[in-house]
């Protein structure tokens, strides 16, 4: 890719918007989808569409020089762009490195000068304190991201990670899923010490819905009184009071704030692996 070329941005993912501000390279950003809601500026770009289904129209018309996208979830805008002649950085982050290696692509393609405005080893230098760090008694996590059917993070996935990372310790699978579809009595054989779902404290105010779900009332918008029901009360978290909402932006997002949300979760879990 040219370096010099690369000054007018499209974002198709809102954890490479929050990467691209990271780096300092908002001003080349021309256009974001409507879930690219971090920073708060990013609120004020142009809209090219949602995150699930971004308008090839819309993208053209801004004549971008490069265009970040999901490389799963946008085949097929990958292909209509790259045969418009638009070029693609398509990245899914599996795991945290992963995220280091796109913001490092970035400064690469994007030129030297973002170089001093950031800090990716200082990022990198955190979360090798919390592998450091998170040695010793794991408590078991199960992590909660739809009731029916229940799934959970697969061993593909960032959010798999990330928990491992921050010190948990996950179900193992043999699917190498990003997600995976979870039986009640693989959760009850299992025996969570801590239950983590995408959800809200009760008392506080109700999340807005993402723009695009169908959902009747989706996770994120549900406390622990909605989720947890008698069928859960022989479980160890359950009955330990240690069943936790988090945003989820915590470790959904695979870009700068990642790193927060380990080092919240590993402060979390410490407290939860002395039973």
């Amino acid at each position: 890719m040219n370096l010099i070329e690369n000054k007018r941005i499209i974002s198709l993912v809102p954890s490479h918007t929050e990467i691209l501000y990271f780096l300092g390279l908002q001003a080349r950003i021309v256009g974001v989808t409507e879930h690219c809601n971090f920073p708060e500026e990013a609120k004020a770009k142009e809209k090219v569409g949602t995150f699930g289904q971004p308008q090839l129209a819309t993208i053209l018309s801004l004549k971008p020089d490069l265009v970040l996208a999901d490389q799963a979830l946008h085949k097929g805008i990958i292909a209509e762009l790259e045969n418009s002649g638009v070029k693609v950085l398509a990245s899914t982050p599996s795991n945290v490195d992963d995220v280091f290696e796109l913001m490092n692509k970035l400064v690469t393609v994007c030129g030297p000068d973002i170089s001093e405005q950031t800090d990716i080893n200082s990022l990198q230098e955190r979360v090798q304190k919390l592998r450091q760090s998170s040695h010793g008694r794991k408590p078991r996590v199960f992590y909660l991201m739809s009731t029916d059917p229940i799934v959970t993070p697969g061993s593909k996935s960032i959010q798999d990670d990330a928990l491992r990372i921050a010190g948990g310790q996950l179900m193992d699978f043999q699917s190498e899923d990003f997600y995976v579809q979870v039986r009640f009595d693989q959760i009850k054989e299992f025996d969570p010490e801590v239950i983590l779902f995408c959800g809200y404290e009760k008392g506080q105010p109700l999340p807005p819905k993402c723009k695009g779900c169908v959902a009747k009332k989706p996770i994120c918008q549900r406390t622990v009184d909605d989720i947890i029901n008698k069928d859960w009360e022989g479980i160890t978290a359950v009955r330990e009071n240690r069943v936790y909402p988090i945003s989820c932006h915590t470790i959904c997002r695979p870009g700068p704030r990642l790193v927060d949300g380990m080092e919240k979760l590993q402060e979390l879990l410490s407290s939860s692996s002395s039973f």
